[in-house]
Protein backbone atom coordinates (compact mmCIF):
# COMPACT_ATOMS: atom_id res chain seq x y z
CA UNK A 1 0.00 0.00 0.00
CA UNK A 2 1.02 3.58 -0.56
CA UNK A 3 1.09 6.27 2.10
CA UNK A 4 -2.40 7.21 3.25
CA UNK A 5 -4.26 4.36 1.56
CA UNK A 6 -4.69 2.10 4.58
CA UNK A 7 -5.80 5.02 6.77
CA UNK A 8 -8.34 6.07 4.13
CA UNK A 9 -9.72 2.55 3.72
CA UNK A 10 -10.00 2.00 7.47
CA UNK A 11 -11.72 5.37 7.99
CA UNK A 12 -14.16 4.63 5.18
CA UNK A 13 -14.95 1.16 6.50
CA UNK A 14 -15.54 2.53 10.00
CA UNK A 15 -18.28 4.76 8.59
CA UNK A 16 -16.39 8.04 8.62
CA UNK A 17 -16.63 10.59 5.87
CA UNK A 18 -13.25 10.36 4.20
CA UNK A 19 -11.33 12.83 2.04
CA UNK A 20 -8.45 11.39 0.03
CA UNK A 21 -6.16 13.75 -1.86
CA UNK A 22 -3.50 11.95 -3.86
CA UNK A 23 -1.80 12.90 -7.09
CA UNK A 24 -2.84 11.35 -10.39
CA UNK A 25 -1.93 7.68 -10.28
CA UNK A 26 -1.54 7.87 -6.51
CA UNK A 27 -4.01 5.10 -5.71
CA UNK A 28 -7.33 6.79 -4.97
CA UNK A 29 -9.25 4.16 -6.94
CA UNK A 30 -7.78 1.38 -4.83
CA UNK A 31 -9.05 3.12 -1.69
CA UNK A 32 -12.69 3.09 -2.71
CA UNK A 33 -12.51 -0.19 -4.66
CA UNK A 34 -11.25 -2.18 -1.66
CA UNK A 35 -13.78 -0.46 0.55
CA UNK A 36 -16.56 -1.32 -1.91
CA UNK A 37 -15.62 -5.00 -1.85
CA UNK A 38 -15.97 -5.05 1.95
CA UNK A 39 -19.24 -3.07 1.95
CA UNK A 40 -22.48 -5.03 1.50
CA UNK A 41 -24.17 -2.32 -0.53
CA UNK A 42 -23.37 -0.20 -3.56
CA UNK A 43 -20.62 2.38 -3.91
CA UNK A 44 -21.59 5.19 -6.29
CA UNK A 45 -18.69 7.09 -7.80
CA UNK A 46 -19.61 10.47 -9.26
CA UNK A 47 -17.15 11.53 -11.94
CA UNK A 48 -17.44 14.22 -14.61
CA UNK A 49 -15.01 12.43 -16.94
CA UNK A 50 -16.62 9.67 -19.02
CA UNK A 51 -13.31 8.43 -20.41
CA UNK A 52 -11.92 8.07 -16.88
CA UNK A 53 -15.08 6.27 -15.76
CA UNK A 54 -14.77 3.82 -18.64
CA UNK A 55 -11.07 3.21 -17.92
CA UNK A 56 -11.70 2.63 -14.22
CA UNK A 57 -14.64 0.35 -14.97
CA UNK A 58 -12.53 -1.73 -17.36
CA UNK A 59 -9.66 -2.02 -14.86
CA UNK A 60 -11.95 -2.98 -11.99
CA UNK A 61 -13.85 -5.56 -14.04
CA UNK A 62 -10.50 -7.05 -15.08
CA UNK A 63 -9.66 -7.25 -11.36
CA UNK A 64 -12.91 -9.13 -10.71
CA UNK A 65 -14.88 -6.23 -9.20
CA UNK A 66 -18.34 -5.95 -10.77
CA UNK A 67 -19.18 -2.40 -11.80
CA UNK A 68 -21.20 -0.39 -14.30
CA UNK A 69 -21.55 3.13 -15.68
CA UNK A 70 -24.58 5.40 -16.04
CA UNK A 71 -24.54 8.53 -18.15
CA UNK A 72 -27.06 11.36 -18.26
CA UNK A 73 -27.20 11.52 -22.03
CA UNK A 74 -29.00 9.16 -24.36
CA UNK A 75 -25.93 7.14 -25.32
CA UNK A 76 -27.31 4.38 -23.12
CA UNK A 77 -30.70 2.99 -23.94
CA UNK A 78 -33.38 2.52 -21.32
CA UNK A 79 -32.99 -1.26 -21.53
CA UNK A 80 -29.29 -1.02 -20.62
CA UNK A 81 -30.06 1.21 -17.66
CA UNK A 82 -32.90 -1.07 -16.51
CA UNK A 83 -30.51 -4.04 -16.65
CA UNK A 84 -28.01 -2.13 -14.50
CA UNK A 85 -30.71 -1.33 -11.90
CA UNK A 86 -31.77 -5.00 -11.82
CA UNK A 87 -28.17 -6.11 -11.30
CA UNK A 88 -27.77 -3.58 -8.48
CA UNK A 89 -30.99 -4.81 -6.83
CA UNK A 90 -29.62 -8.37 -6.97
CA UNK A 91 -26.29 -7.30 -5.48
CA UNK A 92 -24.37 -8.10 -8.66
CA UNK A 93 -22.77 -4.65 -9.00
CA UNK A 94 -20.46 -3.26 -6.31
CA UNK A 95 -19.43 0.04 -7.92
CA UNK A 96 -21.55 2.32 -10.10
CA UNK A 97 -19.85 5.15 -11.96
CA UNK A 98 -22.26 8.03 -12.60
CA UNK A 99 -21.97 11.43 -14.24
CA UNK A 100 -23.11 14.31 -11.99
CA UNK A 101 -25.71 15.27 -14.60
CA UNK A 102 -27.41 11.90 -14.14
CA UNK A 103 -28.14 12.79 -10.53
CA UNK A 104 -29.21 16.33 -11.40
CA UNK A 105 -31.48 15.36 -14.29
CA UNK A 106 -33.15 12.09 -13.37
CA UNK A 107 -35.76 11.97 -10.61
CA UNK A 108 -36.09 8.19 -10.88
CA UNK A 109 -32.39 7.77 -10.24
CA UNK A 110 -32.63 10.14 -7.26
CA UNK A 111 -35.47 8.05 -5.80
CA UNK A 112 -33.43 4.89 -6.36
CA UNK A 113 -30.44 6.37 -4.51
CA UNK A 114 -32.69 7.62 -1.72
CA UNK A 115 -34.08 4.12 -1.18
CA UNK A 116 -30.57 2.67 -0.98
CA UNK A 117 -29.53 5.45 1.42
CA UNK A 118 -32.52 4.84 3.71
CA UNK A 119 -31.55 1.14 3.81
CA UNK A 120 -27.93 2.10 4.56
CA UNK A 121 -26.86 0.27 1.41
CA UNK A 122 -24.98 3.00 -0.43
CA UNK A 123 -21.72 4.89 -0.10
CA UNK A 124 -20.70 7.86 -2.22
CA UNK A 125 -17.40 8.84 -3.79
CA UNK A 126 -16.75 12.15 -5.54
CA UNK A 127 -13.94 11.56 -8.01
CA UNK A 128 -12.16 14.49 -9.64
CA UNK A 129 -13.66 16.81 -7.01
CA UNK A 130 -11.42 19.64 -8.20
CA UNK A 131 -13.69 19.84 -11.29
CA UNK A 132 -16.57 21.07 -9.15
CA UNK A 133 -16.49 24.83 -9.48
CA UNK A 134 -19.79 25.52 -7.79
CA UNK A 135 -23.03 23.70 -6.99
CA UNK A 136 -24.30 21.85 -10.08
CA UNK A 137 -21.45 23.07 -12.29
CA UNK A 138 -19.13 20.20 -13.12
CA UNK A 139 -17.83 21.38 -16.50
Amino acid sequence: FREGQVDAIMAYLSGKDTFVSLKTGGGKTLCYALSAICFEGLTIVFSPLKALMDDQKRELINAGIPCATLYANLLQGASIQEKIFEEIACGLIKILFVTPEKLASNNGFCRFITQLYEQKKVHFVIDEAHCILEYQDFR
